[in-house]
């Protein structure tokens, strides 16, 4: 990560804490757990470390297996907390930084480590709003990286057409993609959170992790996937069928496009996630599907799968030019089956630019 990103970052969450009253932040992370919001703000992509941030000065404290690592990754210093226990280091660098006031994050400070924190001489806070606020929107780097994420996302999932056939497990399927993704240069797939491959009447499964369920002839599934690359992830939903699709299905499936693209043309900086959502459920309204429409439309992505801000019936989140969100309309019946058309959108003033083209927005028939 640009050094000089890094430090604007830093800049950024100090005058946020500033103005909230607040000392000095922590950010821990734990065999992974927190792994975005450190390297998010240092740079930092080991298992094993913690960033403490006051207005004089950003220490990145971490074990002997990560020194020479943390000193190539930040452009802070670096502190080997070497056979002492690291939440110890922590609260004696917060005691000789006299913070009186310090925020975590509580979404990924495991109870064990707050446990460690008993009676401390500082009144901790969670501010995971204000790190969540802070990597909401995407610089012109972030934007190249989820650009292509989508793009070996894609060409993975084209790979992966030419080698399927009926009686395929669902969890070859995935691990097929994942494995496709990685010939191609990312990462891997999500790493934290399962692709969904759900065929059959297991496609009525919003969330349906793959198993060794066997994709029959005659069978759709839905696929939910993504790429992850220098951490960041794109997000991308296909429907795949073995066979000639019935009518019903391609209705069904017609009807979802129509909704996507509809709101999709209302996405620009200035619209509320709920303007967006309401358009999709009124396509799905007249098409007599809004019931088995059982999620919100979309949310945004970057270096996690899901972020802010939210578009759902209910969403007050007001999008801005550089939010990264998702459209993925749905729609779930039970004992029959369900579809989802998801793709990937950069917000702009004037609309969106669709990250994910691709792959074409289609019933892909195998």
């Amino acid at each position: 990560m640009n050094r000089k990103i890094l430090l604007e970052r830093s800049n950024v969450l100090w005058r946020k804490l500033f103005s909230k009253g607040i000392d000095a932040s922590v950010l821990f992370n734990i065999e992974g757990l927190g792994w975005e919001d450190l390297y998010y703000f240092s740079g930092f992509r080991g298992t094993s470390g913690a960033l403490v941030e006051s207005r004089n000065e950003c220490v990145l404290i971490t074990d002997g297996r990560y020194i020479l690592q943390a000193k190539e990754q930040t452009p802070f210093k670096v502190v080997d907390r070497k056979d002492q226990d690291l939440v110890s280091v922590v609260k004696s660098l917060l005691a000789d930084l006299g913070a009186e006031v310090v925020g975590f994050n509580a979404k990924t400070l495991p109870t064990s480590l707050y446990l460690k924190f008993e009676k401390p001489a500082f009144e901790m806070v969670d501010i995971c709003d204000v790190f969540a606020s802070c990597r909401r929107k995407k610089c012109k780097e972030e934007i190249e990286l989820i650009k292509i994420a989508a793009q070996l996302a894609g060409r993975a999932f084209l790979k992966l057409l030419d080698n399927l056939k009926p009686g395929i497990k669902e969890t070859e399927v995935a691990a097929r993609l994942e494995y496709e993704m990685k010939m191609l240069g990312a990462e891997g797939g999500w790493g934290n959170v399962d692709f969904i491959v759900a065929s059959g009447i297991r496609s009525a499964l919003p969330h349906g992790r793959p198993t060794s369920r066997v994709w029959q002839s005659g069978e759709w599934a839905t696929l939910d996937f993504g790429a992850r690359f220098a951490g960041y992830v794109s997000d991308i939903t296909r429907n795949i069928i073995f066979g000639t699709p019935p009518s019903k299905a391609v209705e069904m499936h017609d009807l979802l496009c129509k909704a996507h693209v509809e709101a999709a043309s209302r996405l620009k900086a200035g619209v509320t996630g709920r303007e967006v959502d309401m358009v999709a459920r009124n396509v799905l309204a007249d098409g007599d599907m809004a019931n088995f429409f059982i999620h919100s439309l979309g949310h945004g992505i970057g270096l996690e799968v899901h972020e802010m801000p939210r578009l759902a019936s209910n969403s007050t989140d007001v999008l801005e030019e550089g939010d990264v969100v998702t459209i993925e309309p749905g729609v779930y019946v039970e004992g029959y089956g369900g579809m989802r058309v998801e793709d990937d959108y950069l917000i702009t003033k004037s609309g969106a630019e669709r990250l994910t083209a691709e792959i074409p927005m289609e019933l892909f028939v195998v």
